[in-house]
């Protein structure tokens, strides 16, 4: 249908319904030029060209075709990635090889848009050589090789032969529970068995949680995993984001949305925040148990990367330090230690035992995470991963510290990245900066869904030891 000539035949007597049906005809017509445009785009996983690259091969033929005209705007990153079912970190990078080559424009706040500058018909965006990834806390894939998983499978299998698929007595799963709860005990969370979960489904975990409680507002921190609170809107619960001071979380803000007694929830990340890095205060921590007491709610606590706490003492983890009756404790495993499932950790409060039961069954793949669990080979790899992420931390931290008027890092105690604010050019054009380098970050706005940060996330799990020296004299050179 041409929604244009609609449009146009409806000018000539514009009133108030003519004007609503304007605006509704023009929502179709670019809804619709939006849907061809995902329909059109076709990537690859089994293609040995890296998915950035197919993705920016792909938008500059549209806009060659002047399918995507001059001045358009590129769909959010958040959008694109989830039509196309890909990481966010793909589409920013493939929006940065469009902008080195003139193709594209990032305005901060505004989003991205096709540049001024025509593509010539030969373009073809090639990858960036020897590029360093510095847009994702994943560790590298040699941590977890294929004859890691060839080897439990069969020492499994010749060990329990066709029992090694069930369970009916449920034995083994309390097991694994036991052995959850020595995992968690390493970073001060302690639990007994009856209040472990293990899920390999966030979705289906939050599910059981908004049933159980079923208020529909959910307060989150302004910088978070956005992908988690796509998944919260979609189960129907509503988002309040809330900022953060120097301490936590912004206590007052809080306070107001807890006063409309509709939050069931608040999902928090006091030690190690990813992606700002910042471990929340004592002080905040104990008025953050006090606000869900009074407001009759529960405290969400994302601990997944405690582990990385360097310069802190000891971990003071809300579910044990401040209290068990107010506090679920969330620790995606997988996310850090085993990438190739989705296995989470939770420890509940007593009284959600009875209503939260979770999984029941105990196949081969529990089996397989309990007997990595309790391997030594386990144990190297996590004293590995820590050692090596502690010394390229120390060296990016020592180093930076001394660039007060070039770098603004917020504080942290640890972690698997930084997040910088530049101080002497825009992050726009730092960014830019690090990509003719061949570094590739993710920009704030990743983290939060107002689209203008200054901010950007350096991770360096991904790199070694001397990779880590090359990204810091890139950064000095920038800087300096």
């Amino acid at each position: 249908m041409d929604y244009l000539k609609i449009v146009h035949f409806f000018l000539s007597s514009i009133d108030i319904s003519s004007l609503f049906v304007i605006y509704i005809l023009c929502t179709l017509y670019y809804k619709q030029e939006e849907i061809v445009m995902f329909n059109t785009l076709q990537l690859s996983k089994t293609n040995p060209t890296p998915l950035y690259i197919q993705l920016a091969t792909q938008l500059a033929q549209l806009i060659q075709d002047n399918t995507l005209s001059l001045g358009t705007k590129l769909p959010p990153i958040r959008i694109l990635a989830k039509e196309l079912g890909i990481n966010r970190d793909t589409v920013v990078s493939a929006y940065n090889v469009l902008e080195s080559q003139g193709l594209a424009k990032a305005y901060i706040g505004k989003g991205t848009y096709v540049a001024h500058t025509q593509a010539s018909p030969s373009f073809s965006p090639t990858p960036l050589e020897n590029p360093l990834y510095c847009t994702h806390l994943k560790f590298s894939q040699s941590f977890f090789p294929s004859s890691l998983c060839e080897a439990i499978a069969t020492s499994l299998i010749q060990k329990e032969g066709w029992d090694v698929f069930s369970d009916t007595l449920h034995r083994e799963q309390n097991s694994l529970r036991q052995t959850i709860c020595s995992f968690l005990s390493t970073f001060s969370v302690h639990a007994s068995a009856a209040q472990i979960r293990l899920t390999d489904s966030l979705e289906n975990f939050f599910i059981e949680l908004l049933h159980h409680y079923p208020k529909p507002g959910i307060c989150v921190e302004a910088f978070r995993d956005l992908q988690l609170s796509s998944t919260l809107t979609g189960l129907g619960a509503k988002i309040y984001e809330v900022p953060f001071t120097s301490e936590g979380l912004n206590l007052s803000v809080l306070e107001k949305y807890l006063r409309t007694g509709t939050i069931s929830y608040i999902i928090v990340s006091p030690n190690l925040h990813n992606p700002t890095g910042l471990t929340y205060s004592d002080a905040n921590k104990r008025q953050l148990i006090k606000l869900a007491t009074l407001y009759d709610c529960y405290l969400i606590e994302e601990g997944t990367y405690s582990d990385f706490l360097y310069h802190a003492p000891e971990p003071s983890p809300l579910f044990s330090h401040f209290s068990k009756e107010r506090v679920i404790y969330l620790y995606q495993f997988s996310k850090v230690y085993l990438p190739p499932l989705s296995y989470s950790f939770v420890a509940l409060p007593f009284q959600l035992i009875r209503p939260l039961t979770g999984r029941n069954s105990y196949s081969f793949n529990e089996r397989f995470l309990h007997t990595y669990l309790t391997s030594t080979l386990f144990e190297t790899t996590r004293k590995q991963l820590l050692k090596e992420n502690k010394e390229k931390w120390l060296l990016l931290a020592n180093a930076l510290k001394h660039l007060p008027h070039q770098l603004s890092i917020s504080p942290s105690l640890g972690g698997l990245s930084l997040w910088l604010k530049p101080l002497c050019l825009t992050s726009e054009d730092f960014i830019h900066a690090l990509i003719k380098k061949r570094i590739l970050v993710a920009p704030g706005s990743l983290f939060t869904s107002i689209e203008s940060s200054p901010y950007i996330r350096l991770s360096f799990s991904h790199l070694t030891y001397s990779e880590t020296q090359e990204l810091l004299q890139i950064l000095l050179s920038i800087l300096c």
